[in-house]
C-alpha cells in the first residue's frame, strides 16, 4: 500500500493545479456539450463531474468517521474495496437525473470543502495511516481522491475531445 507523505502544501498546490486544468477543460462546455457521452459506457461530462464530487464528499466522511470513531470506514462502512465498481454505479444512478447546475455547484462546494479541511490539517496529521501500520496515509487518501481523480478524468475528456475532431 503506498505511503505517500505530501506535505500540505505539496497537496493543496497539486489539488490546485489539477482542478484549475479541469475547470478550464469543462468551462467552455454549454449544456449540451456537458451531456454528450464521453465515454463508451455513455458518461457525459456531467457523470464524470458529479463522480469526482461523490468521491470527495465520500473522503469528507472518511475523515470525520476517523476522528470520531477512529476507524475512516473506507470505501464506505459495510463495502469493501471489492464493492467499489458498484459504489461507482450507485452513485452515477443517484445523480444522474440531477441537473447540470446543481451538479457543478454539489462540485464546487465539494472541492472548497475539501481544501479548507485539507487546510486545517498538519504535515503530521497527513502521514497519519487511519487504518492499518502499513496501510496509505492520509497524504495518499488525499492525493488519489481529488488531484489524481481529477487527472485522471480530465484526461480522459481530452481524449475523446481529440477523437471526437479527429
Amino acid at each position: 500500500m503506498p505511503n505517500d507523505n505530501h506535505t500540505k502544501q505539496d497537496l493543496l498546490a497539486e489539488i490546485q493545479r489539477e482542478r484549475t486544468k479541469l475547470v478550464a477543460l469543462l468551462a467552455p462546455l454549454d449544456e449540451a456539450g456537458m451531456l454528450v457521452a464521453v465515454r463508451d459506457d455513455g458518461w457525459t461530462a456531467k457523470d464524470i463531474l458529479a463522480h469526482l464530487t461523490a468521491w470527495e464528499q465520500r473522503l469528507l466522511r472518511w475523515l470525520e468517521r476517523w476522528r470520531t470513531t477512529g476507524d475512516p470506514g473506507r470505501p464506505e462502512v459495510g463495502v469493501s474495496w471489492d464493492g467499489f465498481d458498484a459504489l461507482n454505479d450507485k452513485d452515477h444512478l443517484a445523480t444522474k437525473e440531477t441537473p447540470l447546475p446543481d451538479v457543478r455547484r454539489a462540485s464546487t462546494d465539494a472541492y472548497e470543502a475539501v481544501i479548507g479541511v485539507l487546510d486545517s490539517m498538519t504535515d503530521d496529521d497527513l502521514a497519519v495511516h487511519p487504518e492499518t501500520p502499513d496501510g496509505p496515509t492520509w497524504s495518499w487518501i488525499f492525493s488519489a481522491n481529488t488531484w489524481e481523480h481529477y487527472q485522471e478524468h480530465r484526461e480522459e475528456i481530452e481524449a475523446w475531445g481529440k477523437e471526437k475532431s479527429g
